[in-house]
């Protein structure tokens, strides 16, 4: 089966009032952050996407694991790798942040299993088996390709990747690419219906963003998330919300290159979502 590509000539949102006031008010909080922010907003329902400085590159820190797991899904849906496949877990696999496959060393793995390690807990172990099933970071980047998204791109594993040097191009992606490939896996054509629930499952039951988009969701909402963090005071999440009446809203929000502690950048990753919930009235 070949892979449909994606159709990411979205229109930009043109409402002129929306894109004044919000941009002014992350202009304000970037400036504070004293490092660079990148937003990309796409609304489903509208097919329009609002950004700021949407095209420019991040890095992609832990928000590449979805991709990583997405592809998992749909190389094993095609006969490419057996999902139920098996891995030893050895001690000098054992990345910094392995809080699943850690008490694990000395017994097997299914590749599955890996993933859901990866997406509900960011083990960073469990994320380099499930690169190394899948063909390791340049197969990623192909399939990205596959599917259209001509900007991400994944280079390295844990924990290199998570660098987040100034300029760096390696393992990153844009707001507005990143938005679009969350799109199409979660709500195109990429994957078959069971395997796109089974990857937004995963993000739903993400266990390590509570401090971030998912602390000001208003109760009648439901996410979808996937966090990260890197070098130079760099942090992200790219989620999708929706509720009964409105259908998903993709965010994807970018920090780096500041000299904030971890609360801080959750801060201002709050911030911003503040910002974009009151403009885009998710109340």
């Amino acid at each position: 089966m070949k892979i449909k590509p994606f159709l990411f000539g979205l229109i930009v949102l043109a409402n002129n009032a929306i894109a004044g006031s919000l941009t002014q008010n992350i202009e304000a909080i970037e400036l504070s952050s004293g490092g660079y922010i990148g937003v990309s907003v796409l609304n489903t329902e509208t097919n329009k996407t609002w950004a700021y400085k949407g095209d420019q590159r991040f890095p992609m820190m832990s928000t590449f694991k979805t991709l990583a797991c997405a592809k998992m899904l749909y190389d094993s849906s095609v006969g490419g790798i057996d999902k139920y496949k098996t891995t030893s877990i050895t001690k000098e696999q054992i990345m910094p942040w392995s809080p699943v496959t850690e008490p694990l060393i000395g017994n097997m793995i299914t590749t599955q299993k890996a993933c859901e390690a990866t997406m509900l807990m960011s083990d960073n172990t469990a994320a380099n088996i499930v690169l190394n099933e899948i063909g390791g970071p340049s197969s990623l980047t192909q399939f990205l390709r596959a599917m259209g998204d001509t900007k991400t791109r994944l280079d390295r594993i844990e924990p290199e990747l998570n660098e987040s040097k100034n300029g760096d191009k390696r393992d990153t992606t844009t707001p507005v690419a990143m938005s679009q490939t969350l799109n199409a896996l979660l709500f195109g054509n990429t994957l078959n219906s069971q395997d796109e629930q089974t990857l937004k499952s995963w993000m739903m039951n993400n266990k390590v963003s509570d401090p971030l988009l998912r602390s000001i969701l208003p109760n009648d909402w439901s996410i979808a998330d996937r966090s990260g963090a890197g070098g130079f005071g760099s942090r992200g999440i790219t989620a999708a919300i929706w509720n009964d009446k409105h259908q998903p809203i993709i965010i994807s929000i970018y920090l780096t290159q500041t000299k904030l502690d971890m609360a801080e950048r959750n801060q201002v990753i709050v911030e911003v979502g503040n910002a974009i919930f009151k403009e885009f009235k998710i109340n």
